[in-house]
Parts: structure tokens; C-alpha cells; sequence
């Protein structure tokens, strides 16, 4: 009895640890699975912001708090609101407690493609999460009420059919 009195404790925090220590690595896998998704879901919607006049080295921002986006340039595309709502909607499926502050949009204008024709040039496109935490639920027991993630990052080029770099040469197609 006294052993069991000793040892239960102990196998009791052991279990809750190991549970614990699981849940902590499936939210980091499904933060890791939005990042993934999310990227890939904005390259193959149109842009959040209005990327015509995208140069090489220009970088521009996109975030979204209560569902109105902004971008560092100040040009969101006309229905940049709706495709960030569609980005984020497809990134929840795979982490549902994922919030819009955390997801950061960057698209980069690089020296990819052809500058010479319209939309010749690829741009580099980021999707960041950022402040991400998992909530712990016997953590808060031994003080250690959640666990914040390092920020999530993916990058691949996007289309390029939504970029001009130079004005269109008269009778070139």
C-alpha cells in the first residue's frame, strides 16, 4: 500500500506529461500543415494585394485583423478581404485555433522570369505565422501556462501572370 501510495503519484505525472508533451507536438505539426497549405493556397488564388506594378526588390506586407486586410503599400487588391477570409478559412482546417493576427503575407518582386514581357517576372511569395502558442492543460499546474512556437515561414514563387515590371511595348504580345 505504501508503495502504491509512493509510486502512483508519480506514474499519474508521468501520464499527463507524456500526454502533455504529445499535444505540444500535433499543434506544432498542424501549424507547420497551415503554413504549408496556406502557401500553397496563395499562389494559386490571385494576389492579396494589387501586384501590377511589382518591381524587383519591392516587398509588400499583407496582414488581416478583424477581417479587413492591409498591405505595407497601401493596395490591397478589390477583393483582397474575401481571398484572405478563403487563405485563412483553408489554413484553419488544418489548425483550427489559429487566429488571422498570425498569419503575415509577403510577396517580394525577384529577378525570376522575363522582365520584358508582362507579367514575365515571378515573385517570391512568404507565408509567416507568427505568435503562435499551444495552451497547456496541466502545465498551468507546475506554472508553465502555455508554450509559444518559433514563427512558421514558407516561400515559393508565385504566377507570374499577375505582374507587370515594365510598361508594355506597343505591337508586343
Amino acid at each position: 500500500m505504501v508503495e502504491f501510495a509512493i509510486s502512483f503519484p508519480i506514474l499519474i505525472l508521468l501520464s499527463f506529461g507524456l500526454l502533455e508533451f504529445s499535444l505540444v507536438v500535433f499543434d506544432y505539426q498542424r501549424a507547420a500543415e497551415a503554413t504549408r497549405r496556406g502557401v500553397r493556397m496563395t499562389i494559386i488564388e490571385p494576389p492579396i494585394p494589387n501586384t501590377a506594378q511589382l518591381l524587383v526588390g519591392d516587398v509588400i506586407v499583407c496582414t488581416s485583423t478583424g477581417g479587413t486586410v492591409s498591405c505595407t503599400d497601401g493596395s490591397p487588391s478589390l477583393d483582397a478581404d474575401a481571398l484572405f477570409q478563403s487563405l485563412f478559412a483553408e489554413m484553419r482546417l488544418a489548425y483550427p485555433t489559429l487566429i488571422e493576427e498570425n498569419v503575415v503575407v509577403t510577396y517580394e518582386g525577384t529577378k525570376v522570369g522575363d522582365e520584358n514581357i508582362d507579367g514575365g517576372t515571378l515573385p517570391l511569395v512568404t507565408l509567416q505565422l507568427q505568435n503562435v502558442r499551444h495552451d497547456m492543460i496541466v502545465g498551468p499546474l507546475i506554472g508553465i501556462p502555455y508554450i509559444e512556437f518559433p514563427d512558421f515561414a514558407t516561400t515559393v514563387l508565385g504566377p507570374a501572370n499577375y505582374v507587370v515590371t515594365v510598361p508594355p511595348v506597343k505591337g508586343k504580345k
